[in-house]
């Protein structure tokens, strides 16, 4: 579009408005000489497909990232998977799977201990038990008093209560065992080891990190105006990344944060990708990689279309020049949907009608016109 330079208070630019919505006429000032006709492009409007898709820039992220810990104090012997396979960066491993052992002789010895006290326990309570039947039998006959009664049963109560204690502490040392041998918490793989074997770790120490690969998710922020056309489970989203130029990983709006940045006017939306793994058994999406989503909210399958550039916008009108015979006339059309170079027209034009293309910056109503296949300067 040509640059017009204003002077005195925008009056020129003004001019030049008028004249291309009012036309300016078939004669030049200088006499009854015809202007040339304007050179242009031309195309018949028809109906064709047409979605509103708006595009989104975010970062994928994994929705579960969990540091693995030691909750017991000792030395690491071992990191490394059941099959011998060393725990580290990349490898994938199953939820319950050992991967790291802390020192547990001790441990081990504390639960031979404690099985070796459950078992005196239970031997005691069966011979207070036998004792206690047998004074009941000659309390019954008369035989025993009443004191030695109470005793024996006194007596069974308290091997009872000391059974219970030894299979409290037998759980307790099973517990603490257990805990030298440190598992997955889920289904992931490595992201960062922080330990190697040989070291001292302590209650709490973090060991490893992992990450689900499977789904993935990517977090957005869309304008607030959008959250009505937005459907949590049902919004078809479409997720590129420059990694895999051309390929689209298919997803959905899975759901919409409650709140609305109150700076930006802007809310976070979640997005779930079906990670996939190539035939080299490696994922195809990574935490980290930059993701473009874009999100259709509208479509139409026999919309009138048009490209954008062929609609011009005078103050707050929106035209396009219409061609009949060797004229071209201004028109005032209504876009709907945009998608791209393409804008929908919902009042002005009809199916069949032959618009211009190219050079409609150069026209102004009711001027002659040229048909060209190809226009000078033209990309």
């Amino acid at each position: 579009m040509k640059k017009w330079i204003a002077h005195g208070g925008g009056m020129m630019a003004a001019a030049v408005v008028a004249v291309m919505v009012s036309g300016c006429g078939s004669k030049s000032q200088e006499g009854e000489r015809e202007l040339l006709p304007v050179a242009i492009r031309t195309a018949v409007a028809e109906p064709s497909a047409i979605s509103a898709v708006l595009h989104f820039t975010g970062e994928l992220e994994s929705p579960l990232s969990v540091e693995v810990t030691s909750k017991t104090q000792g030395r690491l012997i071992k990191l490394e998977l059941k099959n011998g396979i060393p725990v580290t960066e990349g490898i994938e491993v199953e939820k319950g799977a050992v991967l790291a052992e802390i020192e547990h002789e001790e441990l081990e010895a504390q639960v031979s201990l404690a099985g070796a006290q459950l078992q005196q326990a239970e031997v005691t309570l069966a011979d207070r038990d036998r004792e206690r039947r047998r004074i009941e039998a000659l309390f019954d006959e008369e035989v025993s008093t009443e004191q030695a009664r109470d005793a024996a049963v006194t007596a069974h109560e308290s091997a009872k209560a000391a059974l219970a204690q030894a299979q409290a502490q037998l759980k307790l040392a099973r517990v603490n065992l257990n805990e030298a041998f440190i598992r997955a918490p889920m289904d992931g793989v490595v992201a960062e080891r922080y330990a190697d074997p040989g070291a001292v770790v302590g209650s709490s120490t973090p060991i490893l990190r992992l990450v689900q690969m499977m789904p993935l998710r990517l977090r957005i922020s869309v304008p607030a105006r959008l959250l009505p056309a937005l459907v949590p489970g049902e919004t078809a989203v479409a997720v590129r990344t420059d990694v895999y130029e051309g390929r689209v990983f298919p997803s959905q709006v899975d759901r919409i944060f409650p709140t609305v940045d109150p700076l930006t006017r802007t809310a976070r939306i979640e997005v779930l990708l079906n990670n996939e793994q190539g035939e080299d058994g490696k994922w195809l999406l990574r935490p980290g990689m930059y993701a473009t989503a874009e999100i259709s909210l509208a479509a139409r399958e026999a919309a009138l279309t048009i490209p954008a550039s062929s609609v011009l916008r005078v103050l707050d009108r929106q035209i396009v020049f219409v061609v009949d015979g060797d004229t071209a006339n201004v028109v005032d059309v209504r876009t709907g949907i945009r998608s791209g170079d393409q804008v929908e027209i919902l009042e002005g034009l009809d199916a069949g009608d032959e618009y211009v293309v190219m050079g409609q910056n150069k026209l102004t109503d009711g001027v002659k016109i040229e048909r060209v296949e190809e226009l000078v300067g033209e990309d």
